[in-house]
């Protein structure tokens, strides 16, 4: 496999004046219309955060609603 076609970006975006963009001119832009690159991480960040916690509290309410059950004699 040649190097040209190893390492193709898969971000694209089309520009609200038709461009086609892709790769760093993509993420440039895309950065930019949404604030700037700090302004992406910070929504970014609290956005994957915010998953990460509803999964782990649907993990941990579905784990609570199975009591853990064990035979016990009364010998």
């Amino acid at each position: 496999m040649d190097k040209k076609n190893k390492n193709k970006c898969s971000l694209k975006v089309v520009t609200p004046d038709g461009k086609r963009l892709h790769g760093t001119a993509a993420i440039l832009h895309h950065t930019s219309v949404n604030g700037g690159y700090d302004e992406w991480l910070t929504n970014y960040t609290e956005t994957q955060m915010r998953k990460s916690a509803e999964d782990a509290v649907r993990d941990y309410i579905s784990t609570q609603g199975k009591p853990k059950l064990t035979v016990v004699n009364d010998n």
